[in-house]
């Protein structure tokens, strides 16, 4: 029997969990897997957990939130042979299982780590820490888990950024040097996001459509200060529109970003604290995550499939 480490969150989302779990196990133990099961209690311990037993399997599956899945892929860099993941999303965004268009549906979710393909993604290093699709600061990353369920269900995906907006005379800006593959600007900025995610916080951010998840480049954004009511409206629009020709908007691909900041800036990893930073070194690894989705999903965000 194929051997498997399911890690999961009991209080990720609305402890959907709780109701799944027996039928899930069902699934995988019909699947012809022996399944180890661990619940984690608080912070760092999913981590933990892949760090100390992870090798000793041939899958790794997680249930949870992104912030989770964040957990386990730091675990797993830790470990010189990674077993194959697969996820199961539990949480209130899961932007990483939406990029990669693994059902909501938590059986359905099992259901495809039985049957899907493996694709090997790639995993973002930020300084010592690790993430699996975003590291942000600023206006974005400060209210778009605060944002009022009335905004969303009226409003979509796209209340996330409405919600920056409305609250951007609140937000600090910050001096940086920012420096990329080919390019170095300095300029003051009021939000930045390193992604390697079709989706951000719920909505899909980019106007590039052909993002690749395992190209070795992130998809990257940054806002410079925005100064009066007419560039605020018109950066409102440009977010709604994906319309990112402007001088106030800053849109490049790159597999490395060093930033300096005049003071620490806050940032995030996977919607989840990344701690005060006034120096960033964030780097691609390149094929690091090895995880289970539809084959013909992981076609679509594949650079190897335009390149063959």
């Amino acid at each position: 029997m194929k051997k498997m480490l399911f890690v999961y969150n009991p209080m990720s989302g609305k402890e959907q969990i709780k109701n799944n779990l027996s039928g899930i196990i069902q699934i995988f133990c019909k699947a012809g897997f022996e399944v180890t099961i661990f619940a984690t209690q608080k912070k760092d311990d999913a981590t933990n957990i892949v760090i100390e037993k992870g090798a000793d399997f041939e899958y790794l599956v997680c249930s949870g939130g992104d912030g989770t899945m964040n957990e386990v892929a730091c675990g797993l860099m830790h470990l010189e042979k990674r077993p194959i993941c697969g996820y199961i999303p539990a949480g209130t965004v899961n932007d990483f299982a939406s990029s990669l268009k693994i059902p909501k549906n938590m059986e359905q979710a099992a259901e495809l780590i039985t049957k899907g393909s493996v694709f090997q993604c790639d995993l973002g290093q930020f300084n010592d820490r690790y993430f699996t699709y975003v590291s942000g600061f600023g206006a974005f990353t400060e209210v778009s888990y605060q944002t009022p369920q009335e905004w969303k269900n009226a409003l979509g995906k796209a209340a996330y950024f409405i919600e920056a907006i409305k609250h951007i005379t609140e937000i600090k800006v910050h001096h940086m040097v920012i420096e990329y593959d080919g390019g170095v600007v300095e300029d003051n900025f009021m939000l930045g996001l390193i992604s390697n995610s079709v989706s951000v916080a719920g909505y899909d951010a980019y106007s590039k459509m052909d993002i690749m998840m395992d190209d070795g480049m992130f998809e990257v954004m940054f806002i410079k200060e925005l100064r009066n009511p007419i560039e605020v409206q018109q950066a409102l629009g440009a977010l709604v529109m994906k319309n990112f020709d402007s001088d106030r908007m800053l849109q490049f691909s790159s597999s490395r970003i060093k930033i300096h900041s005049d003071d620490e800036v806050q940032w995030t990893l996977d919607g989840e604290d990344g701690g005060f930073h006034q120096d960033v070194d964030v780097k691609n690894h390149q094929y690091a995550l090895s995880i289970l989705c539809d084959s013909e999903v992981s076609d679509s965000v594949s650079h190897k499939k335009i390149t063959d």
